[in-house]
């Protein structure tokens, strides 16, 4: 057994008990629990795909169908499963700022309500001004959630189950990093994928959902830490692929851990998560690099054909390669029906053609970003840092579309499931419903629900 992955079984917390609800959101646009799930960062496949329904373009506090107060603060983005809310803080003791807890928590869909919270305490470290304790987003699958947290001390996966109780815990060993830690599970089937890659002893490995065991581990070179979630393509030949400061974009083949395919392509920090555009047979993966001082870098590869058992890994060639400025660092980039959105964190946004990477336009939104965007209903979404909601046309010219004020510093990116989408702040969850098709015939979507209704 590998040093400290010790797998460690935990007992049951206790759960507030609270009825089942069932939402049906005035207009048609049915239950909210029925709609398909957003399992895990910036949902299926970390595509970023909200669906068709058109949500308000700006709106007020009033407007928000439920908001709910955190046990703590973080940047886990929410994650949305059989009609729950899930999301990570961090709390630090009142005494020992050294120390503390993190909590998951769940809360109804419906009504913000919470259903059961799992405390985890433990150390406490510094980060960066931008990174909190409660970073990582959580991934969830029939038989719960799983999380990453850690320290430099060492980094912890833990598997909880949908009733609150903990099932198992893995400790993974040390992280070192300027900026402390931030990881985000994936999901394959029945194994837990997780990627820790930095200046210490670097991996990426598999667990069993089930019991935690580990299944497989692919050793990797140590460099710069590297933040970004691992992207599991599946079909007939499933792979998982991986963002590296040391080795660039990786394909790697989830039965066995073996690499597929590598292009050791980054000159800089990999943060923000690989995307994957295109149908199979002409599937680009994207994937960017960067630093604080802007000189960033996007590189979208040509995945290669399926290759015979056995087969020595592969370079993939670059389709194309785009640089500085138009190159987002910590947002991941987003498909949207007008091309490949590149939100930067600067606050520029850069449309360009998803086959050649050709501008095709280009327009300033203000502010800073860590957060992702999100595509939905004829929109791009996403949170500045401050906490300023942006909500920009998908369409063949830059537009933008409206403002709302979160009034909290926010590095999450928001989840959309049907007719209802939740942000998170840096301490509070707010869920907003689309708009009914009454106001969309009267044209409402261009204004605030509460200019709509004339009555809040």
């Amino acid at each position: 057994m590998h040093r400290g992955l010790a797998v460690c079984p935990l007992p049951a917390l206790s759960s507030v008990a609270i009825a089942v609800f069932v939402l049906v959101v005035s207009g048609g646009a049915g239950s909210v629990a029925a709609e398909e799930p957003w399992p895990r960062f910036r949902g299926a496949d970390g595509a970023g795909q909200g669906g068709t329904l058109r949500f308000p373009r700006q709106w007020t506090d009033a407007d928000w169908a439920w908001t709910a107060r955190l046990p703590g603060t973080g940047h886990a983005s929410p994650v949305v499963w059989q009609g729950h809310v899930y999301t990570a803080s961090a709390a630090p003791d009142p005494a020992d700022s050294t120390r503390g807890e993190r909590v998951i928590t769940c809360h109804a869909l419906a009504d913000g309500t919470q259903v059961w919270e799992a405390r985890l305490p433990g150390p406490l470290d510094r980060h960066h001004a931008m990174n909190s304790s409660a970073s990582g987003t959580l991934v969830a699958g029939p038989e719960g959630v799983c999380w990453l947290w850690g320290t430099a001390a060492g980094i912890q996966l833990v598997a909880v189950g949908h009733d609150g109780t903990r099932q198992w815990q893995v400790d993974l060993g040390p992280f070192v990093s300027e900026h402390g830690y931030a990881g985000t599970p994936a999901l394959h089937g029945d194994m837990v994928i997780v990627a820790v890659e930095h200046e210490g002893p670097s991996f990426v490995a598999a667990f069993d959902r089930a019991t935690g065991r580990e299944r497989w581990r692919l050793p990797r070179e140590p460099g710069r830490a590297t933040y970004a979630t691992p992207l599991v393509l599946s079909g007939a030949t499933p792979q998982v692929v991986v963002a590296s400061t040391t080795h660039g974009l990786t394909g790697i083949d989830p039965a066995t851990g073996g690499v597929v395919w590598e292009r050791r392509c980054f000159p800089k920090r990999a943060v923000s998560s690989p995307v994957a555009i295109g149908p199979a047979a002409e599937r680009l993966v994207i994937g960017t690099c960067g630093d604080g001082g802007g000189d960033n870098s996007l590189f979208a590869l040509r995945l290669p054909g399926a290759a015979p058992a056995g087969a020595r890994a592969v370079e993939p060639p670059v389709a194309y390669q785009l640089d500085r400025s138009i190159a987002p660092y910590v947002p991941t980039p987003v498909l949207g029906a007008a091309g490949l959105h590149l939100w930067g964190d600067r606050g520029v946004l850069t449309c360009v053609d998803p086959a050649t990477g050709a501008v095709r336009w280009r327009g300033r939104v203000g502010g800073t970003f860590s957060a992702s965007p999100v595509v939905v209903g004829g929109t791009v979404i996403n949170v500045s840092g401050d906490g300023e909601v942006v909500v920009v046309a998908d369409a063949d010219s830059f537009e933008v579309l409206g403002r709302t004020a979160l009034g909290e510093e926010c590095r999450s990116t928001p989840a959309v499931v049907g007719p209802r989408m939740v942000f998170r702040s840096k301490s509070t969850l707010r869920a907003l419903d689309s708009l009914p098709a009454a106001a969309l015939d009267r044209g409402a979507g261009e204004r605030s629900l509460a200019v709509r209704d004339g009555q809040r």
